[in-house]
């Protein structure tokens, strides 16, 4: 299961970062430095029953912090809802930083057969027909922006963040 949540908080994390690449520090040259963005998807565990917790290493180079209050997700397949990701708190993303954050989630099944199903199918690298519906809310200084956005393709996000995927 840990997998699975994996690959479907991806829609969370994809958000906020188009661009994805190192922190400035790591030695890849940049032509243009981001606003934010994710670095990388270190570490996920927990349960269904007592929620999850993504660690992530993000880097915030704007000059206020910023604030996830609110964030959720739909997992489809096959245009058929399978499950819900929502954001249990929020998150602190500390300005002019590349920082590690814990992101806690709490995920809803709405057909668990057809999420072991996909499960399975997620496991052995295969992301077709699985979409992402997803709002984020995200707060700086006084102004707080939402941002929305409808049948994301997860092999898309998967190849984003490098993740192998099976032809």
């Amino acid at each position: 299961m840990k997998r699975f949540a994996k690959y479907t908080l991806l829609a969370l994390i994809v958000v906020a970062s188009l661009g994805l690449s190192g922190c400035a520090n790591q030695g890849q040259p940049r032509q243009r430095k981001e606003k934010f963005q994710v670095v990388s998807l270190d570490k996920v565990n927990g349960s269904i029953g007592e929620g999850w917790k993504i660690t992530l290493t993000v880097a915030n180079n704007t000059a206020s912090n910023m604030r996830i209050t609110n964030a959720a997700a739909y997992i489809r397949h096959n245009n058929r809802k399978i499950g819900r990701v929502v954001l249990d708190g929020e998150v602190l993303l500390p300005r002019r930083r590349c920082s590690q954050v814990e992101v806690p989630l709490r995920i809803t099944l709405s057909n668990p057969i057809a999420a072991f199903s996909l499960l399975n199918k997620v496991r052995k690298g295969d992301f077709s027909g699985v979409a992402v519906d997803y709002s984020i809310s995200v707060k700086a200084l006084a102004s707080t922006r939402t941002f929305e956005q409808e049948n994301v393709s997860l092999e898309q996000l998967a190849k984003q963040f490098n993740f192998g995927l099976k032809q």
